[in-house]
């Protein structure tokens, strides 16, 4: 016996897609760029919506296991990546994301892990 597993996407990560596709259509136009983005329907990722076609196959942009926030009560750790119960510990990367979006999260990321750069250099001066 094998499962049988079928999954939608959700129309909140649809309208996502949809919004982002117009955005890089107007940035393209604003460049003087020609957009050549094709989708192929036999493309096991593709989807239609709105009659416009889509890949959505999940960029594997792994993300969350622990919260960022603002007090102990309510995170992990603080706006650093700073943990609140071990003060010599950072946990630096994508765990502190709770979601995201349709795109990558590579320049958040990046950005995190200066601000908790920083927080370190601080912590060992």
């Amino acid at each position: 016996m094998r499962p049988i597993l079928s999954f939608t996407v959700p129309e909140y990560t649809m309208k996502d897609a949809a919004y982002g596709r117009q955005f890089a259509r107007t940035v393209f136009t604003r460049l003087g760029a020609q957009d050549h983005t094709h989708y192929d329907p036999s493309d096991f990722g593709y989807v239609a919506y709105e009659g416009q076609g889509y890949a959505i196959r999940g960029g594997n942009h792994l993300a969350g296991t622990h919260i960022m926030g603002t007090t102990k009560t309510n995170s992990v750790v603080d706006k650093n990546q700073r943990s609140w119960d071990h003060e010599n510990l950072y946990l630096v990367g994508g765990g502190s994301m709770p979601t995201i979006g349709t795109a990558n999260v590579t320049l958040t990321l990046a950005a995190m892990c200066f601000r908790s750069g920083r927080d370190i250099l601080k912590y060992l001066h």
